[in-house]
């Protein structure tokens, strides 16, 4: 890529065939002639389609009103090469060429028709905030503002892609954040030598610590009452251009079985809610596993009628059980995409009468047992009850590694994955943060903070993982 800046001249038609030139002789570039009070001529150069029509027209009927070249634009909007005009172009600002001084002022009249804010798809809620994020930074930055009408709330905005440069801002708060971890944060996105940034994801695993595992070193969310909550924790937030999801971070593992709406109902029902969640995970983790290590060496632990009956079941059945699970659980994961990537008004019929049909015709067919979909389907409904993150997808995967080590060595072969994967749990980490925190190390009242919902009242200290400047929300609280 070629990096070198190009003067504008002081010949109008020259400056146009270079912009021109730079941006690739497209088709929507517009130039429109006009003059100045004075009797210089300009020109007015956008994208057509990318522009507001009103605001356009206005600027090209009040062009003579403009006088000279430095008339009131200042450095921000003042152009001085011929590069730095086609990427204002490109993000949807006009220029104003002049001859004398040579030079462009650049005008934002962005107009791209975007959606209006809506309830988030992927973090639906009873009650709370239904509020998400859309694709447009400056709504999105306000958002924020409108849930957290701080002075201390504190928004760095940079563009990220050396190509096609992608706006983003990095949120913090003064005084709670901790300056350490921010700079972090800059010093990571400052290294991204992309020359184009898709969405928040590419940022996610430019700046994770381990790129090459399965398990979120960042959490993504919609809503803005979870993003204001973070950054009250004292943790950092990055808002991209082109994207609903927000990322916050640092992020460690139990955070993945919260949600906002814990914090919306009573804390008896919240903290119920979140454990009921935590308990999913594991049945959804362990379950298969557990079951092929069952009836496969641990007959002596089934009480003698439910062996009985789980014999009589797989009688017919010619696969053993570990390839029975295998087959339940990967044809539930294609009905699970498939109701995904279906429309919305027929997916989520078709995959449950699929799952149904499916069911049935493999038990009458003999190739799977009636207890096996049974155990497939509880544990694609345990799974059904966590947050749609990255580690829903990781704890999906992770049940035919478990269901595998289970085939061969039974309860041991279990045991051994489970400590396996606190072990390598252990060992991670984002941006300098414990990733099984608060349990490794162990923190016992924060610890007991994140499997149950502590009453408001007495939740006034902030996360000390964290490493928030202010350790209190507030004073006078914590019993």
């Amino acid at each position: 890529m070629n990096d070198t800046q190009t003067e504008f001249s002081e010949d109008l038609a020259e400056n146009v065939r270079r912009i021109r030139e730079c941006m690739q002789h497209t088709d929507d570039l517009i130039f429109v002639d006009r003059e100045l009070a004075t009797g210089k001529p300009i020109k007015i150069a956008y994208l057509q389609g990318l522009t507001d029509d009103r605001r356009l027209e206005y600027l090209l009927a009040h062009a003579r009103e403009f006088g000279n070249g430095d008339f009131a634009f200042g450095d921000d909007g003042w152009r001085k090469s011929i590069q730095q005009g086609a990427e204002s172009l490109a993000a949807g600002q006009a220029l104003l060429l002049f001859a004398d001084p040579p030079g462009a002022a650049a005008i934002d009249l962005l107009g791209v028709q975007l959606r209006n804010v809506e309830e988030p798809s992927s973090e639906s809620t009873v009650k709370g905030p239904r509020s998400g994020f859309t694709e447009s930074l400056t709504n999105n930055l306000a958002l924020v503002r409108y849930y957290c009408p701080s002075h201390q709330l504190k928004i760095e905005s940079c563009k990220i892609g050396r190509l096609s440069p992608t706006p983003l801002a990095v949120l913090s708060v003064g005084g709670i954040t901790n300056p350490s971890i921010l700079k972090e944060v800059h010093r990571r996105i400052d290294e991204i030598t992309a020359d184009f940034i898709v969405g928040s994801n590419a940022i996610e695993e430019w700046i994770a610590d381990h790129r090459g595992t399965m398990f979120p070193m960042v959490e993504s969310t919609e809503r803005p009452d979870r993003v204001v909550g973070a950054l009250m924790d004292g943790r950092i937030a990055i808002i991209v251009q082109g994207t609903p999801f927000v990322i916050l971070l640092p992020f460690v593992f139990l955070q993945a079985f919260q949600v906002g709406e814990d914090y919306f109902w009573n804390f008896y029902i919240g903290s119920l809610l979140r454990m009921l969640r935590i308990f999913c995970g594991l049945v959804g983790l362990l379950l298969p596993g557990f079951y092929v290590a069952t009836v496969t060496y641990h007959h002596e632990l089934v009480p003698t009628a439910l062996l009985q009956s789980i014999a009589a079941a797989k009688e017919p059945v010619p696969f053993p059980a570990v390839v029975e699970s295998f087959a339940m659980m990967f044809a539930f994961e294609i009905m699970r995409e498939a109701g995904i990537r279906m429309p919305k008004q027929i997916g989520q019929a078709v995959s449950i009468v699929g799952a149904l049909i499916l069911g049935q015709a493999a038990v009458e067919a003999g190739i799977v047992s009636p207890i096996m979909v049974i155990v497939a389907a509880l544990t694609g409904i345990c799974t059904f009850t966590l947050p749609p993150n990255a580690m829903n997808y990781a704890i999906r995967l992770l049940q035919f590694g478990m269901t595998f080590l289970a085939s061969l060595l039974g309860y041991v072969g279990l045991v051994a994955g489970i400590i396996g994967l606190l072990v390598y749990l252990a060992s991670l980490r984002s941006f300098g943060i414990p990733y099984l925190g608060p349990a490794a190390p162990l923190n016992a009242q924060e610890l007991t903070d994140v499997i149950v919902r502590r009453p408001i009242p007495w939740d006034s200290k902030r996360p000390t993982l964290f490493r928030a400047l202010n350790p209190y929300r507030f004073r006078g609280g914590d019993k």
